[in-house]
């Protein structure tokens, strides 16, 4: 029962943010125009400010693992090459598989990542979240526009790399390390202003994720939507976090892989598809129930892993 609690007390208050998101935007509060700039302030400026920080102020002497990390590239990898020689058989209509093979092998591991790690073990857990960074991001954007290439879209080779190189977390996490290798002081002020700004990262970027949700893809693609969701939010998260309990990983490094295979799929995945000519209402029906159905999978994959004394 007590494991119950407090994987309650975890969720709870992200599945407010979000429900309260939905209604801001009903209530005409978060317009489109509203939550699309908040989500640039959380992607460029609150979020980049978190990962800075928990980055610099890491203690040499407890490094990560470098198991974590090649444990991550290696799942990602062939998480994504299974759904890219599978999925076409499945859905012939390329428009939608590159859909379906960025939404099973791209979560959300940044915006609602940062949210549940913060809840589940406060600063300690976010260092070694932001440490995944580095990893997690470009991989997920590399094989986002590999998956959606045949959808119609052109791709620009030059400009991806240089969206990679220049993206927010990448640089936040650069500068982390330089700062952090050096030990360069910070004055106290700016310090504190930069963790109040950061620690917005979180409440801001699920009241945009709850704005962002809309019903209308859910009516249509109703088959593609059951396999996508079944597969994104069941069946990965139960196998991969099952195979990374019995490789030995234990408590935070075992919650950021939670994070990793648990959540829903990428906020950024639906522009993606739409401006790669994928089906954007498979795109948005995706988006909407994976992010429903994931506040189930990561509940019950917390309070397992607690009940079991893993994290």
């Amino acid at each position: 029962m007590q494991e119950f609690l407090i994987t309650l007390d975890i969720m709870l208050p992200i599945l407010f943010l979000l429900i309260l998101g939905w209604l801001l935007r009903k209530w005409g509060l978060m317009k489109d125009p509203v939550s699309s700039g908040m989500n640039q302030l959380v992607f460029k400026v609150f979020l980049p400010l978190l990962i800075f920080d928990n980055i610099r102020s890491l203690d040499l002497s407890s490094p990560p693992k470098a198991s974590l990390s090649v444990f991550m590239a290696v799942s990602i990898l062939a998480i994504f090459s299974v759904a890219k020689l599978v999925t076409p058989r499945l859905v012939p209509d390329p428009r939608k598989n590159g859909v379906i093979v960025q939404a099973i092998s791209r979560t959300n591991f940044a915006i609602l990542g940062s949210a549940l790690m913060m809840n589940m073990f406060g600063e300690a857990g976010m260092a070694t979240f932001s440490l995944a960074m580095p990893i997690v991001i470009p991989l997920f954007n590399v094989l986002a526009v590999i998956a959606l290439s045949g959808t119609g879209g052109k791709v620009n080779v030059r400009q991806t790399l240089y969206k990679i190189v220049t993206n927010p977390l990448i640089l936040a996490v650069v500068a982390g390390l330089v700062f952090m290798f050096l030990k360069i002081p910070l004055p106290n002020a700016v310090g504190k202003a930069i963790n109040q700004l950061g620690g917005l990262s979180s409440p801001v970027s699920l009241l945009v994720l709850g704005a962002s949700l809309r019903w209308e893809g859910v009516r249509d693609n109703r088959k593609e939507l059951f396999f996508t969701v079944l597969v994104r939010q069941l069946f990965l998260p139960c196998t991969m976090i099952a195979i990374a309990a019995l490789l030995g990983f234990r408590d935070i490094d075992l919650g950021v892989l939670i994070i990793l295979f648990g959540a829903p799929v990428a906020v950024s995945s639906y522009p993606m598809a739409v401006g790669m000519g994928g089906d954007k209402d498979l795109a948005a029906g995706i988006l909407v129930l994976s992010t429903v159905t994931s506040m189930g999978t990561l509940f019950l994959l917390i309070y397992l892993c607690k009940l079991f004394a893993f994290i």
